[in-house]
């Protein structure tokens, strides 16, 4: 099961208040990240392919900012949810859905055809990334863009040591499959793809109590903002962000 399988929206329907508040600010940084991303290095109306883009969330900010994306996920529930998004926002010319998933990309997106692919919160295991990201370069347009976002190491382990879980931080601070940032990177390189940018996500905002987040977001989206540049700041944000372009030589 994936990450996002796991710890997505559509699997806690009803989030306290201060997590949907941290998120919120993560969320919007990440979108912001990403709509000045796409605009910097690949324009305005792009293909953008969603794989495992769950109920839509983001597709959704993606199209609203010009772009027509294709949601691919294996849950029926989630791509019903997406339309069902799509039709309410008004976006059912920009936005649609499909079933699908890192096996069958192939079969639901025509070789070549995207200029951008979304693979977040899907990869979490060293086993298996490198074929994604294969099948992904497959997918994508000449040059075109690799946006992976994964959960990092060091925030699991203090998360479940916090908790009294010994054992299962152990566990995660020792696993040599989990998919880190080392891993990551050696593994798009090893699959034609060249770096980019990389951000953490949600560094600061992830941190921050409700009692002082409380009507002061903006200036909580400035510092989370700066500090996700910060490299001595990446191995501690509990998501991290890579953008990557299919290099030349991998065609």
């Amino acid at each position: 099961m994936s990450e996002k399988q796991q710890t997505g929206p559509s699997r806690n329907p009803a989030p306290t208040r201060p997590a949907q508040r941290r998120r919120s600010v993560s969320h919007r940084l990440l979108v912001r990240l990403l709509v000045d991303q796409l605009n910097q290095h690949r324009g305005s109306g792009l293909e953008v392919v969603d794989l495992g883009g769950g109920t839509g969330g983001l597709a959704a900010a993606l199209a609203e900012a010009g772009h027509r994306v294709l949601v691919v996920d294996p849950s029926p529930d989630a791509l019903a949810a997406t339309s069902r998004r799509a039709a309410e926002s008004g976006l059912g010319d920009r936005m649609r859905a499909v079933q699908g998933d890192t096996t069958t990309l192939a079969e639901v997106v025509p070789a070549g055809s995207a200029d951008v692919v979304l693979c977040h919160l899907v990869l979490e295991r060293r086993a298996g990334t490198a074929e994604a990201l294969r099948a992904i370069a497959g997918a994508v347009a000449p040059e075109g863009l690799l946006s992976v976002l994964i959960g990092q190491r060091l925030p699991r382990v203090l998360q479940q040591a916090e908790a009294g879980n010994f054992a299962a931080a152990g566990h995660l601070l020792s696993d040599p499959e989990l998919l880190d940032r080392t891993a990551l990177h050696e593994l798009l390189t090893e699959t034609g793809w060249d770096l980019l940018a990389e951000h953490g996500i949600g560094v600061i905002a992830d941190q921050v109590p409700t009692t002082v987040a409380e009507g002061r977001s903006e200036k909580l989206l400035e510092l989370e903002t700066a500090a996700s540049a910060r490299p001595e700041l990446l191995e501690a944000a509990p998501k991290l962000h890579v953008l990557s372009a299919l290099a030349r030589s991998a065609r």
